[in-house]
């Protein structure tokens, strides 16, 4: 309240110039210390106006993840214009662009400074806003592994905000993420499939996603041939240009396709300190890093994919990411040799914490990479046979030829074992091979 005054005093000019500095000082005793309030002296309200709509067009201009410094100055900017001309508006979209930087560079403490910020300002504009601020809670919550929450606070904004709002549309998105960690994604696929018949076809890396998170993987693979080329031409400049590539960057390394791996590792290179989420009001998706940890597993440069992950698990400990954090230290344990110490704090670490947060898929992963506690997967003799016919670079249709069985069951046996051993693609698998 102290600030808006001073800014209605401010633009009253020289007769509210005493009153201005008894204000002032009230402004400096009762601020926020995690906050600072900027206040810039504009005279006249159509050109601030005019300046507003000039900053909202720079900010959807300056969507690349690099220029996040660019969107927070302009933010801060549009904040400080709304104290001065005592606009609300103007001061909510500027906190919600300055968190949706935060949010995107892992910056929470931050992040959640402007949510308590933006929430005041909510409950004096209405409903749009309440209900983008239930949203942000709920990314929040994707974060924290809280995925009951995350689905309550959302199905409360969709609510708030109406059949036809975006906090609608968002609903079944971040339902979705919160199913795709307990692996209960299978009955949301036909809600998926129908979203996404109505959103650009690069869009469809959302169901080819699901198909993946539902085990579905042939279907993921015809889907996949289709969008690869598509995805790796996302402009940088899309709001959704890192969920797309971080997506396709998943469905890539759980298929093994090696080619496209290598494409898309280079595009996410550069923002490896990067967590993908479009704004601070869509779903959480997890560290760039891991991603990348991911795609250097299938390319076979294990160093590469130790240094991505190790740099990452520091990063998710820091803005408490657990689900990502259970993640990150499974790709580290399965890249440690099979009866490595190191395997199985990792994989220890990692299960405990997935069982926690009723991670299932993870659960069942890690199980199986620890073997029933023997630090080694268990593969049966035709399945280990297989395994060091891959391991010596062996086509299916070779090893098929060679057991006299016909290509879809050496296809079988393939994703059987890579699935029992935690590895992403062949490459991958003959490194085990050989280690062992």
């Amino acid at each position: 309240m102290s600030s808006e005054a001073l800014a209605l005093l401010l633009r009253a000019g020289p007769a509210g110039q005493e009153a201005a500095a008894r204000v002032a000082v009230q402004v400096e005793a009762t601020r926020d210390m995690f906050r600072a309030i900027e206040l810039v002296d504009v005279e006249g309200g159509t050109d601030a106006e005019a300046e507003f709509v000039e900053i909202q067009a720079r900010v959807a201009a300056l969507q690349d993840p690099l220029l996040a410094d660019d969107r927070l100055a302009l933010a801060r900017r549009a904040v400080a214009l709304g104290l001065t001309l005592g606009d609300r508006e103007m001061q909510a979209w500027g906190r919600l662009w300055s968190m949706d930087v935060h949010a995107a560079n892992g910056r929470r403490v931050e992040l959640l400074g402007g949510l308590a910020a933006l929430t005041v300002l909510a409950e004096q504009l209405g409903p749009a806003w309440q209900s983008r601020t239930l949203l942000v809670r709920a990314s929040q919550a994707l974060v924290d592994g809280r995925f009951d929450d995350c689905v309550r606070l959302a199905e409360e904004a969709a609510l708030i905000g109406g059949e036809h709002s975006d906090e609608a549309f968002l609903r079944l998105p971040f339902a979705f993420e919160a199913a795709r960690h307990q692996g209960t994604t299978k009955p949301l696929l036909d809600a998926v499939r129908e979203q996404v018949e109505h959103l650009p076809f690069v869009a469809r890396t959302w169901l080819c996603v699901a198909f993946k998170s539902a085990g579905l993987r042939a279907e993921a693979a015809d889907e996949w041939r289709a969008l690869a080329a598509p995805v790796a031409a996302v402009p940088v400049e899309a709001p959704e240009f890192l969920m797309a590539i971080a997506d396709g960057a998943d469905v890539c390394a759980w298929l093994g396709d090696e080619a496209n791996a290598a494409k898309l590792y280079s595009i996410l290179l550069p923002y490896e300190h990067q967590h993908v989420v479009a704004h601070a009001h869509a779903p959480y998706q997890g560290p760039v890093g891991l991603a990348l940890g991911r795609l250097a597993r299938v390319l076979g440069d294990l160093t590469a994919a130790h240094e991505h992950l190790r740099s990452t698990l520091a990063k998710v400990e820091e803005v408490h990411a657990l689900p990502s954090k259970a993640y990150v230290l499974a790709e580290l344990a399965a890249l440690e040799p099979t009866r490595s110490r190191a395997r199985r704090e990792h994989a220890h670490t990692a299960l405990e914490l997935a069982r926690r947060l009723g991670m299932a898929p993870l659960v069942d992963q890690l199980n199986a990479l620890l073997g029933s506690g023997e630090g080694d997967p268990v593969l049966t003799p035709r399945e280990a046979e297989v395994a060091a016919l891959v391991a010596q670079g062996m086509s299916n249709a070779a090893i098929a030829r060679h057991f006299t069985l016909s290509e879809r069951t050496i296809e079988n046996h393939v994703s059987r074992i890579l699935a029992k051993l935690g590895l992403a693609s062949r490459t991958a698998l003959a490194v085990w091979h050989e280690r062992r």
